[in-house]
């Protein structure tokens, strides 16, 4: 049968045609998510950073970073996001997560050393200065010498300090000391190191100056130096004036080989001119252990007075022969030590311990009454020489002349200091002499 098709089933039909199968259609395209995005970010503490400073990427995907110091420091610490460091790079070859990397840069550390000539010494050979900080080293002259010159390491001195003021790199800082007196002509250099043991009952005070002082004036004496004093002897003594080459100086290392100003103060009760036991050179006494004589001469220092304040004794010299080996040296009423005032009157110039050395270094007896030898010094010729007619006793101005104050002594003779080096090249004071010499 057939049916004619009316508006109605035409327009069916066209709906059906516009809107298609109910199921849909395979033909539809995709839809495109966005990538996720993970930041690595950067931590530098320090003097450097890490470049980039951050870094985003897909998850699964690498980021590497580059370590840059600043001048003077290094790369110490490189870390995080589980990487791996080479050298001054960093990779992190999978990131799974938003994570930081962490660098730490420090100062480099340069070396500086010091080093110094025979004379002196300095408070440490090397130091270890981060970069731009500042660093100092101390120089300190021997007793009988001066810092003459310190330079490296673009320092600047003031009063035996150098001080850098901004370290750059590694360096060396360089000081000459120089005697503060000049070469004998005749003979050669002699140092002795001695140690000065202050024995402080509490009743006298002796600075570090005034020792000093002391072995300043004492040089002066031995060298022949105390020019002001020496252009007063009469021109018939003054050939023979000696320069005996004898140097002292405070002792820079103890026994042990340890740094040392060379003066030892303790709290004493013994008398430093008591010679029974010889209690002022004993701990166990009362007074200061001696350091070994073969390496040092002992000076001990203490108060003698009597009850109106006079000195009992000016000075006493332990000589070797007359004294136990452990024991020799010189003692000194401290009044009459060192050449600062104030000092006692007529006795301000040194001259007790120049005379009490002369002692000391084989200069038995005195060039003057009262005389208890026959055999000494005092009968040698002026110069040594057999055929000269002046002997030392004729030496009206000499350092071993007794009871003389202290502007009457002015000179020691030319045999006194050729016996004095005899003493201790070939005598009594060869391993003194020996221990001593550089």
């Amino acid at each position: 049968m057939h049916y004619i098709s009316t508006g109605r089933w035409v327009l069916v039909l066209a709906l059906s045609t516009l809107t298609g199968c109910s199921g849909g259609s395979d033909d539809n395209p995709p839809v495109n998510e966005t990538p996720q995005l993970l930041t690595v970010s950067t931590l530098s503490a320090g003097g450097g950073a890490l470049e980039p400073a951050e870094i985003k990427v897909s998850k699964g995907k690498t980021a590497e970073f580059v370590a840059k110091p600043q001048a003077g420091y290094e790369l110490t610490e490189l870390s995080g996001c589980a990487g791996k460091r080479t050298g001054v790079a960093y990779k992190v070859e999978r990131v799974e997560q938003n994570c930081q990397v962490t660098a730490r840069f420090s100062p480099i550390r340069y070396r500086l050393d010091a080093t110094v000539s025979q004379g002196g010494n300095v408070d440490t050979s090397t130091q270890q200065v981060a970069y731009g900080s500042a660093a100092e080293f101390v120089f300190t002259p021997n007793s009988d010498h001066i810092l003459e010159r310190v330079g490296g390491c673009n320092g600047a001195l003031t009063e035996g300090r150098y001080r850098i003021s901004e370290v750059t790199g590694s360096c060396t800082v360089s000081a000459l000391f120089l005697p503060y007196l000049p070469d004998p002509e005749s003979v050669t250099r002699i140092r002795l190191p001695v140690v000065v043991h202050v024995l402080d009952n509490g009743h006298f005070e002796l600075s570090d100056e005034q020792i000093l002082s002391q072995l300043r004036a004492t040089n002066l004496h031995f060298r022949g130096k105390n020019s002001a004093e020496i252009e007063t002897i009469p021109e018939t003594n003054t050939p023979f004036i000696a320069d005996t080459g004898i140097q002292f100086y405070l002792a820079d290392t103890d026994p042990g080989g340890q740094p040392h100003s060379g003066i030892v103060r303790v709290d004493a009760t013994a008398s430093v001119f008591a010679l029974e036991g010889y209690p002022f050179a004993r701990s166990d006494a009362g007074g200061s252990d001696a350091w070994p004589t073969d390496r040092y001469i002992n000076i001990w220092v203490g108060i003698s007075r009597t009850r109106f304040n006079e000195p009992v004794l000016a000075g006493r010299a332990h000589v070797p022969g007359s004294a136990p080996e452990s024991y020799i040296g010189v003692s000194i009423e401290q009044g009459l030590f060192g050449t600062i005032a104030p000092r006692e009157p007529n006795y301000d110039q040194g001259k007790t311990l120049t005379h009490e050395l002369g002692h000391f270094l084989g200069l038995i007896g005195h060039t003057n009454p009262p005389w208890n030898d026959q055999n000494t010094h005092r009968h040698l010729s002026c110069d040594g020489q057999a055929q000269t007619e002046c002997v030392n006793a004729d030496l009206t101005m000499n350092f071993m002349r007794a009871n003389v104050y202290d502007n009457g002594q002015k000179m020691f003779s030319l045999s006194q200091s050729q016996l004095m080096r005899a003493w201790l090249e070939t005598g009594p004071l060869q391993a003194l002499y020996v221990n001593s010499q550089p």
